[in-house]
Formats: structure tokens, C-alpha cells, sequence
């Protein structure tokens, strides 16, 4: 009778139902303390539902009843790799490792916590100690790819991709992956091949909207498009849309065509002539249309064609207004002027805003600052200093970046995070600086500091991983030369 208990709480436990099976848990309990079983599960159980303090003393009973069971070893580092106590954690999964190493997970997630604090050469050996002692986790072999790019060694890299992806041809997560590395590579016919795969994924809202759009048209290929129309679906990031909004006009150029963009929201509207394009937003009723197809879907026919590099064509439309308020503004600023930018949308990205107050300090130039946030202590840093101009009004409309294109086009000179501003800046024409991380993102490829997609972007690379020393050093160089 109470096998058949406690087996209507394991069910309940598999199901999601955490109160129920935790009640049957707790009475099962009260009739014998020292369950191992039930103490088990009833610790796991807690720990699910972050009850973390009552959960490590269950486990804690569970130990002293039974040292050396690994799997008991591996749900309290479990229990301590929740709580972010990571040097507990590692005691304990490698306490369950050395006991059972068979089908266990605890060197994988050892490895994982190692690459969440950046120590990726124990990562990779944790990584490659789990697949030893499992060679079918598809996942060890991705995270083990994750951490050799992460110190550059993109061989390795791409041969444990190959792997994972073996071992599971469906995995999604693990294409993406790849797809990126063989871009950044300069693979770009298996990568942008690979790279299709991003439309499966259930992490970007993206394309889980995509699916919900249930297109009947045909995906274009590379059709003629002569009176036809073509439905064409921005994705991702701000810099992308303006990075690769460049073919929609190519292919203007070449067919006489109706394009339909859709564009995440429409605060993005005013960048666009309404004559070129017709705009849609998220809501909007979709036109009927011939073909449709992602933006970032087209660089793989513009590869075929040998068109991928064409040049980008400066879209944006004025605004009279802000190109009066910003010329009156910023013309009583003698000498160059030089927009800089430390923000982007991923914190990995991100440059200290301490590099550039140090930059600032070098030189007698002004310096236009282009964020709208900065911290409280930055603030009083460069509070007292002259030559850096902070704009907090700047972009407070509901049509986005309507003051920093403006503004933009009154400076001498863009230093940026890799951010969307660093493409308004290109697309608009400004010679444009972007310092860019050890491992940057797949469109700046690998060793070049010139862009292949921009004639007026200069790169400049780290050399190792959240150091931007070198990349500082050269910008002041540069900057003495230029100025």
C-alpha cells in the first residue's frame, strides 16, 4: 500500500504537481522519517520549488544515511548549482563522477559552470571527461564547441559542433551554433545553410511568431521577381534591419517588383520612404503576395549571385525639425566632434564607459556622448569635464533614433560598441570605429579591421577576453594620426 503511495507521488512529481505530490511526500514522511526513497524525492521536490533551506536538510539526512550514492552526490550539487554555490556544487558532482562516471551528468555540469565563470580551459577538460564517460551527450559536445570558441580555437570548435549535431540531427540549439561559427569563419555557403535552421528555434520569439503567420506563399529562392510581390520579414536586432535593408533596394534595382516589409513595431516606419516599400507591423493584415522570405534569408541568395558584399544605400529619411534643433545645437562645439557609444543590447558586448572618459582625457576634441543611460557614477565623472557632452533628451519620441541619425551627421567621427547605432553611423555615411570583443559577433568575420560590409567602418579587435586595453590603445593612436 505504500509502494503504491508513493508511487502516486512520483507520478504527480513527473506531471508538474508539486503541491499534491509534496503533500503524499510529507505524510509519507511523518510515518517514517528516514524513507530514503521518499526523502530523495521529497528533496528534489524542493529544491524544484526553490525551497533551497529545506531542501539541503533533507539532503543532508540523505547523505549520513547514504554517503555514496551518486545520484543522491549529484541532486545536492544540483541542489548547490541552483543556489549559484559553485565550488559546493563541484564538490559534489565530482564526488558522484568518481563513483559512478556511466550516463552521469555531473562532469557536464561542472563544465558548464566553469564556462558561466570564463575559466574555459576547465570547462573544455570537464567537457571532454563527460563525453568520455558518455559519448552520446550531444549537448557536452556543443557546450564543449562553446568553450573552445571561446578561446579561439575554432577547429576544435567546429569538430565538436560536427559532433553534437551527429549524435542528434535535429538539435536545434546545436546548428544555430554552428551556422555562426562557419559565418565568423568565412564558410558562408554551409554556414547560411546551417544558419536556416534559426527558424525552428523556440528561443527567439522571431520565428516562434513566424510559425504563427502561417504563410501559404513559397519561400523565394531566387526567383524572377518581375511583377511580382515579395513579402520580406525583419528579424532580430535594429542593426540588422538597417545593416541588410541594402538588398530590398538591390533588388529594386534589378526587377520590377512590390515589396512588403514587416518590421517588429512601427516606431521603425519613419526610416523608410513610404513610396519604396509598403510597412507593416506585428497585427498589421498581411497583404496578399508571391514569395516571401526572412531579411537575413536573402544574404544566402545575394552568396549565389556573388552580390553579398553590394553596397549599402543610406535609406534614411530626414526630419527637418531634428536636423534644425541639432545643427543650432552642436555647431558651437569648436574642433572635432566625436560620438561615442559604450552600450549595446547584449552586456557581453558592452565596453566600460571608463575607456572613454580615459580617451577623452588624452585630447581636447569634444566628445558627444550617444546613450541616453549612463550610471550614476559615471555621471560624476565626466560631470566636470568639458570636452564630454552628455544628451539625455536625445531619442525621447515614439520614432526611434530620430536625434542620433541628426546628430550623427553634425560629428566628425563615430567610436561604438557593436551596437545598431555603430550601423546607423556606416549606412549614413560617418566614418565609424567599433571596437569589438576577443570573440565578436559572425559579421565582422575574424581578422580583418576592415568591414567587408562598409567602406567607412573601422574594426578594432581584442585581443583576449573582456580586455579592451589593446583596442583603446590603437583608437588613440589612430585618433593623434587623423586629428
Amino acid at each position: 500500500m505504500t509502494i503504491d503511495i508513493f508511487k502516486t507521488a512520483v507520478l504527480h512529481h513527473s506531471k508538474g504537481n508539486f503541491s499534491k505530490a509534496k503533500e503524499i511526500y510529507e505524510n509519507l514522511l511523518e510515518k517514517n522519517p528516514n524513507d530514503l526513497a521518499v526523502l530523495e524525492n521529497y528533496g528534489s521536490l524542493l529544491s524544484q520549488t526553490k525551497e533551497f533551506k529545506k531542501a539541503e536538510d533533507i539532503f543532508k539526512k540523505c547523505i549520513k544515511l547514504k554517503p555514496n550514492d551518486p545520484i543522491l552526490l549529484y541532486n545536492y550539487g544540483k541542489l548547490c548549482h541552483d543556489q549559484k554555490i559553485y565550488h559546493e556544487a563541484i564538490k559534489f558532482y565530482e564526488k558522484s563522477f568518481k563513483i559512478n562516471p556511466t550516463k552521469n551528468f555531473s562532469m557536464y555540469n561542472i563544465g558548464n559552470i566553469y564556462s558561466l565563470k570564463g575559466e574555459f580551459e576547465k570547462a573544455i577538460f570537464a567537457f571532454n571527461k563527460s563525453i568520455k564517460a558518455n559519448p552520446e551527450n550531444f549537448l557536452a559536445h556543443n557546450n564543449l564547441a562553446l568553450a573552445y570558441k571561446n578561446i579561439g580555437n575554432f577547429e576544435n570548435a567546429s569538430k565538436s559542433f560536427e559532433n553534437s549535431i551527429k549524435i542528434n540531427q535535429n538539435y536545434i540549439d546545436g546548428h544555430i551554433n554552428y551556422s555562426t561559427l562557419l559565418l565568423m569563419m568565412g564558410k558562408l555557403e554551409k554556414g547560411f545553410e546551417e544558419y536556416e535552421w534559426r527558424k525552428k528555434s523556440k528561443s527567439f520569439s522571431d520565428y516562434i511568431n513566424y510559425s504563427k503567420l502561417n504563410l501559404k506563399s513559397k519561400v523565394w529562392n531566387g526567383e524572377n521577381l518581375n511583377n511580382k510581390k515579395l513579402f520580406v520579414i525583419a528579424e532580430q536586432g535594429i542593426g540588422d534591419l538597417i545593416q541588410f535593408t541594402r538588398y530590398l533596394y538591390f533588388l529594386q534595382e534589378k526587377y520590377k517588383l512590390e515589396i512588403i516589409l514587416y518590421v517588429k513595431s512601427n516606431k521603425f516606419f519613419h526610416f523608410f520612404d513610404k513610396k519604396k516599400f509598403k510597412l507593416i507591423s506585428e497585427g498589421d493584415k498581411i497583404p496578399p503576395h508571391d514569395y516571401h522570405n526572412h531579411l537575413v534569408s536573402l544574404l544566402r541568395v545575394f552568396l549565389r549571385e556573388n552580390n553579398l558584399f553590394c553596397k549599402t544605400v543610406n535609406f534614411f529619411q530626414k526630419n527637418k525639425e531634428a536636423e534644425d534643433k541639432w545643427y543650432s545645437n552642436l555647431k558651437k562645439y569648436k574642433g572635432p566632434k566625436i560620438g561615442i557609444n559604450s552600450l549595446t543590447s547584449q552586456s557581453t558586448k558592452n565596453i566600460p564607459m571608463q575607456y572613454f572618459i580615459k580617451l577623452a582625457e588624452k585630447f581636447n576634441f569634444n566628445f558627444i556622448i550617444l546613450q541616453k543611460t549612463i550610471e550614476e557614477s559615471q555621471l560624476k565623472q565626466i560631470s566636470g569635464k568639458k570636452n564630454l557632452i552628455y544628451l539625455p533628451d536625445i531619442d525621447t519620441s515614439n520614432n526611434a533614433f530620430v536625434d542620433s541619425i541628426e546628430i550623427i551627421k553634425n560629428l566628425d567621427l563615430i567610436i561604438t560598441a557593436d551596437t545598431s547605432l555603430a550601423h546607423i553611423s556606416a549606412t549614413l555615411g560617418k566614418k565609424t570605429w567599433i571596437p569589438i570583443p576577443f570573440i565578436s559577433d559572425w559579421r565582422w568575420f575574424l581578422k580583418d579591421n576592415n568591414s567587408k560590409w562598409y567602406e567607412n567602418v573601422t574594426l578594432y579587435r581584442s585581443k583576449k577576453i573582456d580586455n579592451w586595453e589593446n583596442p583603446f590603445h590603437t583608437i588613440e593612436k589612430d585618433l593623434k594620426k587623423n586629428f
